[in-house]
């Protein structure tokens, strides 16, 4: 008769992994997942692998450098991170745990139609993930707001899908505009969150945008943009739908 088994012990992380940093976390708040499953697809549930689960180590050099490529690539001219930014598509403070680790890179490598592909490496868009995880929230809930991608009847009024929709896009609070690449996008252009790209390393304003689109090569004679007449009231009309909020400026 043979003797009655010892109770299993659970298994850990340790049991398949060398242990690292064991003085600052446990494996699952870095990497989430389940230690103590004995199913390897439980133990590595929604588990964060390669430079992405650095996001606990939040003065380390991946952290770092994500911290500067959502600050260079602006980011938050359409997401809220870090309780900053436009609200005009998803805020990532919310979402950013609650999804897989391979949806999270395919939403920057795979991007949907108004959000630019910024053609980053692998390593690069860990390093982002890894700054997302370390400023968003683990108990967020998600905020009920409706984000607009598709295209409304609305368009045929814009004077920017007409004027410059052939080379820029921009995402608004009532939907995308343009449908060109060969420009920046746009969007949050009047915002703190664009990059400072008006001449002079400035923020974009009504007057600049004026002075730009007049003639683009006098103030930026490499520029490959040619000039767009505009009415004035199409000027404005433009300066409105890219978010202007202060009075129109004359030309």
């Amino acid at each position: 008769m043979k003797p009655p088994r010892e109770a299993a012990t659970a298994p850990t992380c340790g049991g398949c992994h060398e242990p690292h940093y064991t003085s600052r976390a446990r494996c699952e708040e870095c990497h989430r997942g389940d230690p103590a499953a004995a199913r390897k697809e439980l133990a590595h549930a929604r588990l964060l692998t390669g430079s992405a689960a650095e996001h606990a180590l939040p003065d380390g050099p991946v952290v770092r450098e994500g911290r500067q490529l959502v600050e260079r690539l602006a980011c938050r001219r359409c997401h809220t991170i870090a309780a900053e930014g436009n609200r005009l598509s998803t805020e990532l403070d919310a979402v950013v745990w609650k999804r897989e680790q391979a949806q999270l890179t395919a939403s920057i490598t795979k991007p949907v139609e108004n959000m630019p592909d910024f053609g980053l490496e692998l390593r690069q868009v860990e390093a982002a993930i890894a700054y997302l995880l370390s400023v968003g929230s683990r108990d967020k809930p998600l905020d009920s707001y409706r984000v607009h991608f598709e295209r409304g009847a609305g368009d045929k009024a814009s004077v920017f899908e007409d004027k410059c929709g052939g080379c820029h896009r921009f995402l608004s609070p009532l939907g995308a505009r343009g449908r060109g690449s060969a420009g920046p996008n746009l969007s949050g252009l009047f915002t703190q969150f664009y990059p400072r790209t008006a001449p002079g390393d400035q923020p974009w304003t009504a007057k600049a945008l004026a002075d730009w689109v007049r003639n683009p090569r006098l103030v930026r004679p490499a520029t490959t943009m040619p000039p767009v007449e505009l009415s004035e009231d199409e000027r404005e009309r433009v300066t409105r739908e890219l978010g202007w909020p202060g009075p129109p400026t004359e030309p």
